[in-house]
């Protein structure tokens, strides 16, 4: 039997794949032509590089024997061919997808973001740098740019070529990557190769983003290193098996044995003292709040940038109430814990901030809630710092034009169907504004002399001009409707889809703020407590294979 990469080759594989074998005997032979369907081999070779390059399957699957054993039930005449001349088709397929990814980012009206994922091998450590932003039509898009071995490599150096290479340097807004004074100086030389190239926006107070997930794992960390002995005797007590590096897991077992344990179902010598227990039961109250919060914040179905702000701040809340009822050593874990999530909120409540202004359910409204309700002096003086960014972000960006804006405006007027409880009527639609500058009928409905030429005309006309207010903005509309009221199933980018229409500007910037990366990673990813790891199938395809792969799989991929 040839060597099989792309299935595992345990003893019911293998039987499985004699089965097939013996099947093969009454299947018809070359000479039936007239009983076997006639297919375009360019066509399945097209279908089948494809799939590859969505799944991300390792090229050495073709020459699998389990592989060709359920391709000759489906038409024994169909050759696809070679291992390595699949790796050519994939190759040039992502040449292809390449230069269509490419022009949509170069098309792209708005600001992208990037991740860094380092992941690793037996070997070597991976760079899989990836790009976030929302598209046109409202949906979010994560797309990797480069997967890469970092070896010898620098990691500035590598990201920097890869933006180079795709010419999004000035679309570039912010980078997410795990806390580390390492990651510290890679996000410094990245930042000063995309400030050649554009400003950034509030001198790059928002750039360097710290990924979430890193951070809860870490707190859970720390609590669970508290208790590192006692897990590993529970381990001999449970069925724990050989699971995946993530948390919750962990805890699950823990709960699992807690439970078995005042069941009394423990009499081994071995087992964890009462006081031990205590303590497990203890640090699992306090990562099972940790794991509600994560829940929200990695498996919701409508994830963005503006739901981390309340879910942290309910997070603080919730550990320092178990701790004010808790015992010295309890108390003891929450302070480690809380020291790394008041410093993570410091450093990020900026970006968290202006995400959240906005979500129409929070705008300024929940940041003048979350003032009040922190009781630190300097949190007054916060509100203002995130009105005055938001207000400095929306300056960022250029409004539409006035003549376009009338054309649509009569075009449009007819068509709009804005629900009621949405938005405000046609009359305070922000871009339909009126030309209050020409004050010249007002003047001559007010005077009770048109023919008078007076000094004291002239002089009423000089104050009706300097009395001309400034038209309100869009921001300001906004910020002045009213909140939303709350809906758990609320879609926020659908809302924004719907209100691009009244808000051809502020939208905008909200696509570009409701796409930051809070997190690298999400769903099961944001529990794991190492860095995962590279498909070895893919290594062994080699490096050029590897980030082909890795990038088509997710450009035609839905997450």
């Amino acid at each position: 039997m040839s060597e099989n990469h792309g299935f595992d080759e345990d003893p019911d594989t293998q039987m499985s794949a004699y089965a097939f074998n013996d099947e093969y005997d009454d299947y018809p032979s070359d000479d039936d032509d007239n009983d076997v369907h006639v297919v375009d081999e360019d066509k399945v070779s097209a279908a089948f590089t494809r799939l590859v390059c969505t799944e991300a399957l390792p090229p050495q699957i073709i020459e699998g024997e389990g592989f060709q054993n359920f391709m000759r039930t489906l038409n024994p005449h169909v050759n696809l061919g070679t291992a390595e001349s699949l790796k050519r088709d994939c190759l040039k397929f992502y040449a292809k997808e390449t230069a269509k990814i490419k022009q949509i980012l170069k098309n792209l009206d708005g600001q992208i973001s990037l991740s860094v994922e380092i992941l690793r091998s037996n070997a070597y450590e991976y760079l899989c740098l990836s790009t976030h932003f929302i598209d046109g039509t409202w949906k979010q898009k994560k797309w990797v740019l480069r997967c890469h071995a970092l070896g010898d490599f620098v990691l500035p150096e590598v990201i920097q070529k890869a933006l180079s290479n795709w010419e999004i340097e000035g679309k570039i807004s912010t980078i997410t990557l795990k806390s580390g004074s390492f990651n510290d100086e890679t996000v410094q030389m990245v930042k000063d190769h995309i400030m050649k190239k554009r400003n950034l926006q509030l001198n790059g107070r928002l750039f360097h983003v710290y990924c979430c997930a890193d951070l809860l794992t870490l707190m859970v960390q720390d609590a669970f290193d508290e208790i590192s002995t006692t897990i590993h005797r529970v381990r001999k007590l449970v069925i724990w098996g050989k699971s995946l590096p993530v948390w919750h897991i962990t805890l699950a077992k823990l709960k699992e044995a807690l439970d078995l344990y005042s069941k009394g179902e423990f009499s081994s010598k071995c087992k964890p003292s009462p006081n031990e227990w205590k303590q497990v039961e203890g640090i699992c109250k306090l990562t099972e709040i940790i794991h509600n919060v994560a829940k929200l914040l990695f498996e919701t179905k409508y994830p963005t940038a503006s739901t981390f702000l309340g879910n942290l701040h309910e997070l603080r809340e919730s550990l320092m109430n178990e701790a004010s009822t808790a015992d010295s050593f309890i108390t003891g874990v929450v302070e480690k814990m809380l020291q790394k999530l008041d410093r993570y909120w410091e450093d990020m409540f900026l970006v968290l901030a202006v995400a959240t202004v906005m979500d129409p359910r929070c705008k300024m409204t929940y940041i003048e809630f979350l003032s009040s309700k922190i009781d630190n002096s300097d949190d007054n003086s916060k509100v203002s710092t995130v009105l005055e960014a938001v207000r400095s972000l929306y300056n960022d960006y250029p409004a539409p034009s006035l003549d376009n804006d009338l054309v649509s405006s009569n075009s449009d007027e007819d068509d709009l169907d804005l629900e009621e409880e949405d938005f405000d009527s046609k009359e305070d639609f922000p871009r339909k504004r009126r030309k209050e500058e020409k004050v010249s009928k007002p003047v001559e409905e007010g005077c009770s002399n048109p023919s008078s030429s007076s000094s004291h005309l002239e002089g009423y006309l000089e104050f009706v001009k300097s009395d001309i207010r400034p038209p309100k903005s869009e921001l300001d509309w906004y910020l002045e409707e009213p909140v939303l009221a709350w809906d758990e199933d609320f879609d926020l980018l659908d809302w924004w889809r719907a209100a691009s229409l009244k808000y051809p500007t502020l939208s905008k910037m909200a696509r570009d703020l409701l796409s930051i990366p809070l997190s690298i990673v999400s769903s099961t990813y944001a529990y794991y407590t190492e860095e995962r790891k590279v498909d070895q199938k893919l290594i062994h395809s080699g490096q050029t294979v590897l980030n082909a792969l890795m990038c088509t799989q997710s450009w035609l991929k839905e997450h």
